[in-house]
């Protein structure tokens, strides 16, 4: 009885900690505190999250339920982020340094929640499910800001409130939904739930259209191909079709990705391109003059006078995470980060072809970190919740792979030894 009672009491406390997770997910699309004046200051994010990590804590210390650093990912994330702190004590600009660091135990902490708390399909089913719930918040608002004329970036493009700001980082965490939003269509169990849930696609397609990310809309496409051609029948054939109508839409007039262009041009030259190859150019004399180390994190921009080739222009960031990696903290934190995107990238694959329950999530996940992936070529978003996010979403999905494939393999850290309360399942539907 008393085992029991503990066991009870430490899934209830991680109960705690999940549901502080999603509370804290639905926060940080939702963005309350850029929602009137004056709440700007409150961390409700924070409050959310640090809640989470003490009910965490409170299994852990009081009832002994195990914990994970979170596997090849978790290690090297945390090799990842030391370096963050090392580096302001050689960076251009240290004090940045060092708030970059204090930021990025965020994304750390939060990587460490999704590990420990997705301990179940459930969970993973409820988080992949708010996630793509909470990715229409950011569209309906950047829907309404441009029908409105509000966030606008350079005339027309729509942005929104707090880290939506910026409509590139609008469109990349959209994409993310959208491999969220598959995932959960397709793990639907009526026909439906199914259409309801790719009706979502609708609201958070057109807010990617309306942010005229090249980037952005050239992400999305790859989840959508990539989903279809990983999941569905005959994909050939609609993976054909959709070139078909793609290629319709591109040579009409007054089209998305054409209008960004013509709006990008000055004098016939691609003024957005030019500057981002200027950026990449510079990150690359970084890389030759300080391999090992970079200028620091965060310092880019600070730096960019001293690296900047002669005939480049105005300061930019590096619009490239994998150039911002290299150039503000060298090739070893360029090999974690890689190393931790192929961990969790390749980690799914027995999950995805296994054909069973898990495994539309285990594409969803998947599908996200290509979509990440694909903007990060165009965006430095190293520093960004998204993939902190999908990083712990493919540990845990493969963890719970693991034990379907072999229930020998049974621990606590896996699958709760409670079942799940049916408030999430009535929060998320099924």
């Amino acid at each position: 009885m008393r085992t029991d009672s503990r066991a009870r009491n430490r899934t209830g406390a991680a109960g705690f900690a999940f549901y502080g997770l999603l509370v804290f997910i639905a926060i940080v699309y939702a963005n309350p505190g850029n929602w009137f004046e004056g709440l700007e200051d409150i961390g409700f994010a924070k409050i959310a999250a640090g809640l989470s990590l003490t009910a965490l804590a409170g299994s852990w210390l009081l009832y002994n339920r195990k914990l994970t650093i979170g596997g090849v990912p978790g290690w090297t994330l945390l090799a990842l982020f030391s370096l963050v702190g090392l580096s302001a004590s050689w960076s251009y600009w240290p004090k940045y340094s060092f708030d970059t660091f204090t930021d990025g135990i965020k994304y750390l902490a939060v990587f460490f929640l999704v590990a420990n708390t997705v301990d179940s399909e459930s969970r993973l089913a409820s988080t992949i499910r708010v996630l793509a719930l909470v990715s229409c918040i950011p569209a309906f608002g950047a829907i309404w800001s441009h029908a409105h004329g509000e966030h606008l970036v350079e005339g027309d493009r729509a942005g929104w409130i707090g880290i939506f700001g910026n409509p590139n980082d609008l469109a990349y965490h959209l994409v993310v939904g959208v491999a969220m939003i598959l995932a959960a269509a397709q793990a639907a169990s009526t026909r439906g739930r199914k259409v309801a849930w790719l009706g979502l696609l609708v609201p958070v397609a057109y807010g990617i259209l309306l942010t005229q990310s090249r980037g952005g809309m050239l992400a999305a496409v790859v989840v959508v191909l990539f989903w279809t051609l990983r999941s569905v029948k005959r994909a050939p054939l609609i993976v054909g079709a959709a070139i078909t109508v793609a290629a319709l839409v591109f040579v009409s007039p007054n089209n998305p990705w054409s209008r960004r262009t013509q709006l990008a041009t000055a004098y016939g030259e691609d003024v957005s391109a030019r500057g981002r190859i200027d950026a990449w150019r510079t990150g690359i004399n970084i890389a030759k003059e300080r391999p090992m180390t970079g200028v620091g994190a965060g310092a880019f921009m600070i730096a960019w006078p001293e690296f900047a080739p002669g005939d480049a222009g105005e300061v930019r960031t590096q619009h490239n995470t994998f150039i911002q990696l290299l150039s503000e903290l060298g090739i070893p934190a360029l090999f974690l980060f890689v190393l931790a995107l192929g961990a969790a990238t390749l980690g799914l694959n027995r999950a995805t072809r296994s054909g069973s329950s898990l495994t539309p999530w285990a594409r969803g996940v998947q599908c996200g970190l290509a979509g990440f992936a694909m903007c990060s070529i165009f965006g430095g978003i190293a520093w960004t919740w998204p993939i902190y996010l999908l990083f712990g979403l493919a540990f845990a999905t493969r963890r719970i792979a693991a034990f379907q494939a072999d229930p020998v393999r049974r621990d606590e850290t896996v699958v709760s030894p409670m079942p799940q309360p049916h408030s999430v399942a009535a929060l998320v539907g099924r």
